[in-house]
């Protein structure tokens, strides 16, 4: 008998509400904070709000990771129509919130099979869709964990941060380093390793920067099996669309999402920050 699979995940992933009905996907919520007012983004302060707030905010907005409590909540109204949940989260090494989730199916006694999607963002939706395909295949919570951790290691991802002031503000980088990347115009490229954002490349000026970005995702196409390919955007989702339309061009056959990048992690990397994201196989 196939078994009622309950999938969660956190707001990080930015997956849409259409996709969350038709999934029946429960997201929890993390929080951006202004001062003392905290929002649970998506809900009670929406992405291109934050957006438009966040140039004006003197005082640098931090994050929080979900309770205990909103994780124990949530299991306790499963429990009754699931047999067991599947949760994919931001990394691990990024946020608390896959280890909280944990605490509370402990807690709860809810059976929980956690994934760590290792970045967070656009590559959560692919596992979560995955997932489900094989939750309709038959396989059982303990196989499709085992299935979407082995796809977690293929996934790859680079970010162009928006503004290097918002870096200095989130402690990311020093202020010498802010001074002299302002003076040179020096647009730094990330790139994660082990579920960590690491340095890649150091480009001068924002569009060769672009350039570049949009460059790894179309050698990668070329090279290697590519699936699953997200673009992330802040308040960039014209250039977005444009690079969509470009690197479909490149493989028409390639499923590729647009995905706004949550307050919680943008809050780091300030607004025009972008993205690529997706799954490679050789």
């Amino acid at each position: 008998m196939t078994q009622r699979i309950a999938w969660i995940t956190d707001s990080t992933s930015s997956i849409d509400p259409k996709t969350a009905a038709k999934y029946n996907i429960h997201i929890i919520p993390l929080s951006v904070v202004f001062e003392n007012e905290s929002y649970k983004e998506n809900v009670e302060i929406t992405t291109e709000e934050f957006y438009k707030r966040l140039p004006h905010e003197e005082a640098f907005p931090t994050t929080s990771q979900p309770s205990v409590g909103s994780f124990s909540e949530l299991f306790e109204q499963l429990k009754g129509s699931y047999d067991a949940g599947i949760a994919i989260h931001i990394s691990s090494h990024l946020s608390g919130t896959l280890q909280t989730a944990q605490l509370a199916a402990e807690t709860t006694g809810f059976p929980l099979f956690t994934v760590d999607s290792g970045m967070g963002a656009g590559s959560i939706r692919p596992l979560l869709t995955r997932g489900s395909k094989l939750a309709e295949e038959g396989s059982t919570p303990e196989e499709i964990q085992q299935r979407l951790t082995e796809m977690a290691g293929h996934a790859k991802g680079y970010l162009l941060l928006g503004s290097l002031e918002q870096a200095h503000k989130g402690g990311r980088i020093s202020r010498g380093k802010l001074i002299l990347g302002t003076l040179l115009k020096i647009h730094p490229l990330l790139t994660f390793e082990r579920g960590q954002i690491v340095p890649f490349e150091k480009i001068r000026t924002r569009k060769r920067a672009e350039n570049r970005l949009l460059q790894i995702a179309q050698d990668a196409i070329a090279s290697s099996q590519v699936e699953d390919l997200s673009i992330i955007y802040t308040t960039t989702k014209g250039k977005a669309e444009a690079w969509k339309k470009e690197l479909q061009e490149l493989s028409p056959g390639l499923s590729i999402h647009l995905c706004p990048l949550s307050p919680v992690i943008g809050v780091h990397g300030g607004a025009e920050t972008m993205g690529i994201m997706w799954y490679e196989y050789r």
